[in-house]
């Protein structure tokens, strides 16, 4: 301890005591107690935010097998899902379709379609303050070692992003 941080007292038969001041201490309790906050509470957010990010990835997946499914029925129909026309990239009732065919609820906007094979080749999936972008990079899906499908066919990009600020027109 330092000089400043302890005060020295006698006792009746010449012992020395020494007692730290309260100041010192309760200023490193405070301390202490002000990191360990800061840590618990960026450890919460950073769960909240990658576990909500994870939930937004599997509809995401969800969208893509609704986009092959729909995208299936309309070629049946002798149409086609995809309208470069359209703001979101989907014919009229698609979205609609869509969102019956998944647990997604958000937006859907489909830039780029494989009609061949009947297939989404980039996408993008908005919910909240997440976006989910799909990059079809043809492959197949298959593993070559041993046959078996590993399950991530694309590119997928999850990103996290919030307004800072935002002005509407009255």
């Amino acid at each position: 301890m330092t000089e400043s941080a302890r005060r020295q007292i006698e006792g009746r038969d010449g012992t020395v005591f020494y007692q730290r001041r309260i100041g010192e201490w309760l200023r490193r309790y405070v301390i202490e107690l002000v990191i360990i906050t800061l840590l618990l509470i960026f450890g919460i957010v950073t769960t909240v935010i990658t576990s909500s990010a994870r939930k937004v990835f599997r509809e995401a997946k969800d969208v893509r097998y609704a986009l092959k499914m729909a995208g299936t029925q309309y070629y049946g129909g002798g149409t086609s899902i995809y309208d470069p026309s359209n703001a979101t990239g989907l014919t009229e009732g698609a979205d609609e379709l869509i969102a019956e065919l998944s647990s997604a609820d958000g937006d859907v906007y489909l830039y780029a379609w494989d009609s061949e094979n009947n297939e989404p080749l980039r996408f993008e999936y908005r919910k909240g303050a997440y976006t989910v972008i799909y990059i079809d990079d043809g492959d197949d899906g298959i593993d070559d070692e041993n046959g078996l499908s590993n399950q991530m066919m694309g590119h997928w990009d999850v990103s996290y992003s919030f307004n800072v600020l935002k002005y509407d027109a009255e």
